[in-house]
C-alpha cells in the first residue's frame, strides 16, 4: 500500500504541473492502523489508475478546484480504500452500467464506448483483484451528477505474499 500511495503522489505531482492549483489531494488513514495498512499487499497499479480516472473524468471537466481524496481503513479482515473526487459525477444509467460491468468481471469484452468513459482501467483493476483474492473482493462505484464519484476498493488484509493463494499473479 505504501508503494501504491507513493505512485499516486508521484502521478498527482505530474498532474499538478498540468492543472496547477486546480487540483488538491488528501490522503487519510487512521494513525493507529497506519503501519499495518501501509504494509498490506495489493496488486501493483491498483490505486493510481483510479486516481487518474478521477482527474480525467471527474475533476478535469469541472469548473474550479477539484478535490481528490484517498481514504484507507481497516475493518476486521478487510482493507477498504476509497478514492473520491468532487467532480462532475455520473448519471444513474452510467453508474449502473459501470457497476454491472464490474460485477461481470473478466467476462467483459472491452469496447470503444467503455474505453472512452474510463471503464477499462476499473475493469482491469477489478479483474486483477478477483484473480488474486477472489470474487468477494473488488471495486464498487458510487456517484451523483454534480457531486462527485467514489470508487471503493475492497481487499483482504494481507501482509505477506505467502497469504495469497494465487501469488504468481502479483507479477
Amino acid at each position: 500500500v505504501e508503494e501504491e500511495l507513493q505512485n499516486c503522489e508521484t502521478y498527482f505531482k505530474i498532474q499538478r504541473y498540468r492543472f496547477a492549483e486546480r487540483l488538491q489531494l488528501t490522503i487519510q488513514c487512521d494513525s493507529g492502523d497506519r503501519e499495518e495498512i501501509y504494509n498490506c499487499r495489493l496488486p501493483k497499479l491498483t490505486m493510481q489508475p483510479i486516481l487518474e480516472n478521477s482527474i480525467i473524468h471527474g475533476t478535469e471537466c469541472k469548473v474550479g478546484v477539484g478535490h481528490l481524496k484517498i481514504r484507507l481503513e481497516r475493518t476486521g479482515t478487510r482493507l477498504l480504500i476509497r478514492i473520491s473526487d468532487d467532480g462532475v459525477g455520473m448519471d444513474e444509467k452510467t453508474l449502473a452500467n459501470m457497476n454491472e460491468s464490474l460485477q461481470k468481471s473478466a467476462r467483459i469484452l472491452s469496447s470503444q464506448e467503455s474505453e472512452t468513459k474510463g471503464g477499462i482501467a476499473l475493469i482491469n483493476v477489478n479483474n486483477r483483484i478477483h484473480l488474486l483474492f477472489g470474487e468477494e473482493y473488488g471495486l464498487h462505484v458510487y456517484s451523483m451528477p454534480g457531486v462527485g464519484t467514489d470508487v471503493e476498493i475492497s481487499l483482504p488484509v494481507v501482509t505477506s505474499d505467502r497469504e495469497i493463494a494465487n501469488k504468481e499473479a502479483l507479477g
